[in-house]
């Protein structure tokens, strides 16, 4: 009955399809045909006109390039100057090339004062408003000096001296005579198309094409430039406006006056002028009637004949075509499954090739399946692939029984399950990460904390690439994990460990005054307090009971004021010797920092009993105090005026605090008999 059906619809679509479009093709074939011909030929004219145009570009540009490296020759500018002669370099430079006329320097106010040909000492003759105003491309010009007269353009490039100030102008002066190379660039037809022609024209609207006469001066009185081209001179021009701003549009087929025009402007970066490429209209419509009624005929004899031989052989086709379908459907019944195989009927037949490449296909999946699998389980590190088609994601053995995963787990299904195992700081962060992998289809890495099935929270490395199909839609992300949790820690213990000082556990110097800068720059209007602690006769204790027992004293310090500052909110370090450092920023009050200066210096004066009970050592201490913003907010001065403070409670007396004041620092420095 399938198979019936089939047939009955293979035959309905055969007659639509073959038949139909038969007879329609062969009714508008002939206007079609007209249609073609007459938009290949203008597409002839746009080729040859755009590749004229190229041409010139090409021109244009090697003139360009030849004024503006000449105008920075050492000879040129010590010639504008008057240091020096350039008639040699402009000789050289005129002789080099037959359409060169004259090569010109000219000073800041527009007088010739070197020529090719030696004509010096008058004004440039197309000089309006001095030589900035000069274009690096002149229009066609009457060029009338030494007793002859041609049409000409002129190639401009300003000259600068040493500190980039213009001193003058470098000028070329190209023939357009009938035998200049740029006539010879725009000289020619256009294949088979009647009365072709390709214009040259200026920024004045004057016509590069040579007559007689010289050039078409009467280029604008034509039915071309009246009916059509002239409209696209017009600023407010909609098409005009598309063409210079577009950079995928280089030309604009138009017509006008029986004409058929193309219409494009040179390179905006060297020349306001324009081309057009032109052709008699009756050019364009040309075609065969014959040809057409004959094409017709073959079109609908053709789909006759093809319709009745594919209704012979559509009956043998279904039968393959159908076991073909049953095994298909069995294969996505199974999901996949790579052992059910197509029944090859004739191998050398093109459905019997088809079937055994199928095969042969799942062969080569089955085994590419069973390679991935043998890598992921030699493997240490965690594979995964997410399918978007499937809405599954695939994970490597290892992977599932280090985090627990359970594959028939719902969370499989929509690729997000490893943010479940995650920290929100870190999912949010996988999600962002994974959104931005889809977006710009390129590859990724990161590194995140995920939960592992004994609970325990390890560092991994995760690195994934998405596949995409041949439109750039995702299809599917491939990654892999790698714990990376051993490595992680140990970076954080080195981290941690150059950020204290290994005696006393306190910050070192860069750690404390990194962490107070950011205090400062965060504190909004609270005050911040920086105090200095200098312990009293230090080197007295080292020398009297060694350094070991310094050192210990040095840890008994340490952890006086570490007890202070925790109970208090502050951190403290350490900035070598027997001198510490503190900072409190939530103390408003300026008699909390007092009180507690002296409960350290208190607590300090306890003494220090070593161990075992044998000695007491009596341990003093002098506090200097300084407050942002009250005496600074930069952070060297702040710990500059608590140590100045400091300092003056050593000259008077010791073991005891001080808050800076101005006066301190103009007092005599104490200085410290070595830590006494």
């Amino acid at each position: 009955m399938g198979n019936f059906r089939l047939k009955i619809v293979l035959t309905v679509i055969m007659l639509v399809f073959s038949i139909l479009p038969a007879v329609i093709v062969g009714t508008v074939g002939t206007f079609s045909v007209m249609n073609y011909e007459s938009s290949a030929k203008q597409n002839t004219l746009r080729q040859v006109a755009e590749a004229k145009s190229a041409g010139i570009n090409e021109l244009f540009t090697h003139y360009i390039n030849s004024v503006t490296a000449s105008s920075k020759l050492v000879a040129v500018e010590d010639g504008v100057t008057g240091d020096g002669s350039a008639d040699e370099v402009l000789t050289a430079i005129k002789s080099a090339d037959s359409d060169i006329v004259d090569v010109l320097i000219l000073n800041s106010e527009g007088t010739v004062v070197a020529s090719a040909c030696g004509k010096t000492g008058g004004t440039f003759e197309n000089l309006s408003d001095g030589i900035s105003s000069l274009k690096s491309v002149s229009p066609v010009l009457s060029w009338e000096s030494y007793g002859q007269r041609m049409d000409a353009v002129y190639f401009y490039s300003k000259i600068q001296d040493y500190n980039k100030n213009e001193i003058g102008a470098f000028i070329e002066v190209v023939s357009v005579a009938p035998e200049s190379g740029i006539q010879k660039a725009i000289a020619g037809q256009f294949g088979d198309l009647a009365n072709s022609k390709f214009m040259l024209v200026d920024s004045n609207g004057v016509a590069l094409n040579y007559t007689s006469g010289g050039v078409d001066k009467e280029f604008s009185s034509t039915s071309v430039w009246n009916d059509g081209v002239k409209d696209l001179y017009n600023t407010n021009s909609s098409d005009l406006d598309k063409l210079k701003n577009a950079s995928d549009v280089r030309s604009i087929v138009g017509s006008a006056g029986g004409t058929v025009y193309c219409v494009g402007l040179i390179d905006k970066t060297i020349s306001d002028w324009r081309w057009v490429g032109a052709a008699d209209g009756s050019s364009f419509h040309s075609f065969s009637m014959t040809a057409n009624l004959l094409g017709w005929v073959v079109v609908a004899a053709a789909a006759v004949v093809f319709s009745v031989g594919s209704l012979v052989v559509i009956g043998r086709f279904l039968g393959n075509m159908s076991g073909m379908l049953k095994t298909m459907t069995e294969i996505s019944d199974a999901e996949g499954a790579t052992d059910i195989r197509f029944k090859v009927t004739n191998r050398k037949s093109e459905l019997g090739e088809i079937q055994t490449s199928f095969n042969d296909l799942l062969d080569e999946v089955f085994l590419s399946e069973e390679r991935h699998r043998t890598i992921a389980e030699l493997s240490d590190n965690m594979l995964f692939e997410w399918d978007f088609h499937k809405e599954r994601m695939y994970c490597s053995p290892n992977m599932l029984a280090k985090f627990d995963i359970k594959t028939e787990d719902s969370t499989l299904s929509n690729g997000k399950f490893i943010d479940f195992l995650m920290n929100s700081e870190d999912a949010e962060k996988y999600k962002r990460d994974i959104n931005l992998l889809l977006k710009n289809k390129n590859g990724y890495s990161a590194e995140y904390q995920l939960k592992t099935k004994s609970g325990a929270v390890i560092w991994v490395s995760l690195r994934a690439v998405c596949i995409t199909d041949r439109l750039s839609e995702p299809l599917r992300v491939i990654g892999v994990m790698t714990d990376i949790d051993n490595e992680k820690k140990l970076e954080l213990q080195l981290s941690e460990r150059a950020s204290y000082d290994f005696l006393s556990q306190l910050y070192n110097r860069n750690t404390f005054i990194r962490n107070l800068t950011a205090e400062i720059d965060r504190r909004g209007t609270k005050r911040v307090a920086a105090l200095f602690i200098d312990v009293d006769d230090f080197k007295f204790i080292n020398d009297r009971y060694g350094h070991t027992i310094g050192d210990e004293v040095i840890r008994f310090v340490a952890d006086t004021i570490r007890k202070k500052v925790d109970d208090r909110g502050g951190f403290a370090g350490r900035f070598g010797g027997d001198e510490f450092v503190l900072c409190f920023t939530n103390q408003e009050d300026i008699e909390n920092i007092e009180n507690i200066s002296m409960d350290i210096i208190n607590e300090l004066y306890q003494g220090y009993d070593t161990p075992d009970g044998g000695m007491h050592i009596d341990v003093k201490a002098s506090i200097g105090v300084a407050f942002c913003p009250e005496h600074t907010e930069d952070v060297n001065e702040l710990l500059s005026f608590a140590d100045t403070a400091m300092y003056f409670v050593k000259k008077n007396g010791k073991t005891n605090y001080h808050i800076y004041i101005p006066e301190d620092s103009a007092t005599d420095e104490y200085k410290d008999p070595e830590g006494y």
